[in-house]
């Protein structure tokens, strides 16, 4: 499809999304709300009178009455509230389509997060949603859930927090989320559905024919309209965080996710109670809004503008003091069938208007690009302490990190650069050096950092866009080298001497040689497939 059509496509989607959802969430709102509020008119001489509300709006009076099906005929002009839901799961579903299951899984899959397939990740992402509809319809539909609701509160809490962890270890965090907010979506869709319509249509149809109304239909109808309320500000949080990649990006992304919804669901219910019983109500806002500061500060991963305050200092030893030295160069080949990358299914915004795939293999003339060759062993007892003055830059373009495999020296600057006019965030996955995610907005956005550990490799990530990675090597010794397009690398002024080198390809994996160091030196490695 067209960029710019697609564009549209989506926008006019979420447009949808929004608009209907806000008023299927706003009727659900309003109706707990009344039923809490009604007031008993004891003069009232209407069969099954509940209840009746004074309000004033629009420079006039309302008056709202409830009265039982059954005592009551059923009147002649009904208005029935529930295509707000069917139409918000379906352009819920409709957006989940065109961004997650289409492209080959471009935003569906993080190979950071698991290694499943597209067809896998989209079977996992429709069951998630399906089979648990099917176990919180069978929960709730128990006859112990009805007698014990606790229960079945403890076992629904179960479900979510299962479903976050495992959606959140296999999808990208993104879609985790998203996939999250479309099963409760699809419990309250279908809770509308196929509970509260039908149920309401039986004891419609009793009342006309003057038969008794089934007193269990109402509650179990109600019940589930007073589940949906409490997904309300859950789902609505989902919603929100596709926005905010601090937090589907989070290493603890599913602890976000279920102490958000936590909070949600308490503060939700310091309104529905909060006429009928003030001080318990007080309890539970206070009760959400700790949950929200317990999970801001615990999962806080690192923001500041660097990872050290001030570069290392160079110190006074001499790198080159070490007696006479020599170049080792080489090529890295490659033979066999050069594997072909995932196409890519890029958002509006990427300026690429080529077909773009993924670049974990780039091979030109049997040569190989982007691997490693580095020292591991022979360098013990020499210090390597002068840090290049300029800095290494990992660039954000047309949706992808450029390089995807660089080095820095330990205390070297890093600046990871946003080239694109979308936003994006950066997310390290590392052992020894502390993570952080930040997020890189608008264009020639600059993030400034300074790693003071060796660490081979430290991931990068765009957690916005889950198919963009960079290895970032951090060396405490400047005897390395990356091959370029034509598959060659350069270790320059290396001290004479016995080492072992190793040359490291993210796909094909590592390869190491013993060598003897005595005069400039060319060596050949090749990977097969």
């Amino acid at each position: 499809m067209n960029q710019e059509i697609l564009e549209w496509v989506l926008l006019l989607g979420r447009w949808i999304h929004i608009t209907v959802a806000m008023t299927w969430i706003g009727t659900s709102i309003f109706f707990m709300w009344l039923d809490r509020t009604l007031e008993f008119n004891k003069d009232s001489k209407k069969e099954g009178h509940v209840g009746e509300l004074w309000m004033v709006h629009g420079g006039g009076f309302y008056l709202v009455e409830k009265l039982l099906m059954g005592p009551t005929k059923v009147p002649e002009h009904l208005h029935w509230f529930k295509w707000e839901s069917y139409w918000t799961w379906m352009s819920g579903f409709f957006l989940a389509i065109l961004i997650f299951y289409t492209g080959n899984g471009t935003f569906l899959l993080d190979s950071s997060v698991s290694h499943i397939t597209y067809w896998q990740a989209l079977a996992i992402a429709l069951s998630s949603m399906i089979i648990s509809w099917l176990f919180y319809d069978f929960l709730w539909e128990h006859k112990l859930t009805k007698s014990q609701p606790l229960v079945g509160h403890a076992l629904t809490l179960l479900w979510l927090a299962g479903m976050s962890y495992f959606l959140c270890h296999t999808l990208s965090g993104r879609a985790a989320y998203i996939h999250i907010g479309g099963m409760l979506g699809t419990w309250m869709t279908a809770n509308v559905f196929l509970r509260i319509i039908p149920r309401q249509l039986k004891m419609v149809e009793a009342s006309k024919k003057g038969e008794p109304v089934n007193e269990d239909w109402g509650k179990n109808a109600k019940n589930r309209s007073t589940h949906n309320t409490y997904f309300t500000l859950p789902v609505i949080f989902i919603m929100l965080s596709n926005h905010f990649p601090s937090t589907y990006g989070n290493q603890w992304n599913w602890i976000i996710l279920l102490g958000i919804s936590a909070a949600g669901a308490a503060i939700r219910h310091y309104f529905v109670i909060r006429l009928q019983n003030p001080p318990r109500a007080k309890v539970f806002a206070a009760l959400g809004g700790a949950i929200i500061l317990i999970v801001i500060f615990s999962t806080r991963e690192n923001v500041s503008s660097s990872l050290a305050v001030e570069p290392i200092p160079v110190t006074s030893v001499n790198e080159t003091s070490y007696g006479p030295m020599a170049d080792i160069k080489g090529i890295i080949k490659f033979e066999g069938v050069v594997p072909r990358g995932e196409k890519l299914q890029l958002p509006p915004g990427c300026s690429s208007k080529e077909d773009m795939y993924s670049n974990e293999v780039i091979v030109s003339n049997g040569r190989l690009k982007n691997v490693l060759v580095r020292i591991i062993k022979g360098l013990e007892g020499k210090s390597f302490t002068t840090i290049p003055s300029e800095s290494v830059v990992l660039d954000q373009r047309n949706c992808m990190y450029e390089p995807r495999v660089v080095v820095a020296r330990v205390g070297q600057k890093v600046e990871f650069l946003n080239s694109d006019p979308v936003l994006h965030n950066v997310r390290t996955i590392t052992k020894n050096n502390e993570s952080f995610n930040d997020i890189t907005p608008n264009k020639n956005d600059r993030i400034v950092k300074i790693f003071n550990k060796p660490e081979v490799f430290l991931q990068t990530k765009c957690s916005v866009h889950p198919w963009m990675t960079a290895f970032l090597a951090i060396m405490d010794h400047p005897f390395f080298s990356i091959t370029n397009e034509s598959g060659e690398f350069l270790i320059h002024n290396l001290p004479l001497g016995d080492y072992t080198l190793e040359v490291w390809h993210e796909v094909f994996g590592v390869q190491t040689r013993e060598v003897s160091i005595k005069e400039n030196m060319e060596l050949e490695f090749t990977f097969k497939k």
